[in-house]
């Protein structure tokens, strides 16, 4: 189930989607995915992966007045596809 969670995050490092379609809906889904107890369907790497894109899209924030420790569009969209790389699945 959570190869559909990589498959967005894979649009949103593609340019398919904006940091704001991506972060608030991924984190719905991953949510829903955890409270279903469906995380733990999946392969450790991918789970993990997933895991690690939700807090990255939780440190979203479109603001100017943003915190150091958040991220804005381009930052957002650099550490997924570094996520993705490091698991191996870009």
């Amino acid at each position: 189930m959570s190869l559909e969670l990589i498959n967005f995050a894979k649009q949103f490092v593609a340019g398919d989607l904006s940091a704001g379609t991506f972060a608030d809906p991924y984190i719905s889904k991953w949510s829903d995915e955890r409270d279903a107890n469906k995380l733990k369907d999946d392969d450790d790497n991918v789970s993990e992966c997933a895991s690690s894109i939700f807090v990255l899209a939780d440190c979203y924030n479109p603001d100017f007045d943003r915190r150091e420790s958040e991220l804005d569009e381009d930052g957002l969209k650099c550490e997924v596809k570094a996520t993705l790389e490091k698991f191996k699945l870009s």
